[in-house]
């Protein structure tokens, strides 16, 4: 089946418009996206309109929460600081437990989508890892690239067609012989990080040049469903299992 980045784009869009919903509870807006956490529960966040007319976004201490009962610690030195990180990354703060956005009404929607995205992240990414119990996956991938003498950037933002800011794990250079490689992580591969990620990556790529291309490591310590890889091959996403990362050095080094 052939279908332009376009119809992709319009196809999430209405998806995005159809599934999502909100409703008062007190003075806040309770506000239900499509997205689903690992236990397969919708992301809700809460929204209340301030007296300076901004507007407060708040995850109520949900995905912070969650990880504490899933027994991970995140007060050691190592959990706090990548914690920290991707906060930054997606300008969210802490607050307690809580992770907290404020927005005008401009700016509105993309805070939003700043808000999901660090959810998404931080629930997805301080799963540890089977096979290393202690290493978090984003870890495990800069190690091999500085084993590997690979060269890149990490935490790089990039805004798409529509507008909205994406952030990516990391970017490799353009070389004389390499084009620009844009390098997301998915701790967890299903149908929703695909979905999500094929959103964000659909947006970018209009406003990159035309041979840049998204490389995808995946996680494969469990078995990955088949119908994800063939996802992203169907959109000419390489993915890179984490098990066989040795076998793609050719495309990841200069």
């Amino acid at each position: 089946m052939n279908i332009s980045p376009i119809q992709l784009k319009e196809k999430y869009i209405n998806w995005l418009e159809r599934e999502m919903s909100v409703k008062n509870i007190g003075e806040f807006f309770e506000i239900t996206s499509p997205f689903l956490d690992r236990y397969n529960d919708y992301l809700q966040i809460y929204a209340k309109l301030e007296n300076n007319n901004e507007i407060f976004l708040t995850d109520d201490a949900y995905t912070i929460n969650n990880l504490k009962m899933s027994g991970i610690d995140i007060n050691s030195l190592k959990r706090k600081q990548i914690l920290e990180n991707f906060l930054k990354k997606y300008r969210v703060q802490l607050n307690g437990d809580a992770l907290e956005i404020r927005a005008g009404m401009e700016d509105f929607p993309q805070k939003i989508l700043f808000l999901l995205q660090a959810m998404l992240n931080v629930d997805d990414m301080f799963m540890l890892s089977q096979n290393k119990v202690s290493s978090i996956f984003l870890d495990d991938i800069k190690e091999f690239f500085d084993n590997n003498e690979i060269f890149y950037s990490e935490n790089v933002s990039f805004i798409g067609k529509s507008g909205f800011f994406y952030s990516y794990d990391y970017l490799i250079q353009r070389t004389k012989n390499k084009p620009e490689r844009l390098c997301k992580a998915i701790n967890n591969p299903n149908k929703q990080n695909f979905q999500s990620t094929m959103f964000m990556w659909n947006d970018t790529k209009e406003t990159r040049n035309a041979d840049s291309n998204l490389i995808v490591f995946l996680n494969d310590a469990d078995k990955i469903d088949s119908n994800v890889i063939e996802g992203f091959k169907n959109y000419n996403v390489t993915t890179i299992p984490w098990s066989n990362r040795k076998d793609y050095l050719h495309m990841l080094t200069a």
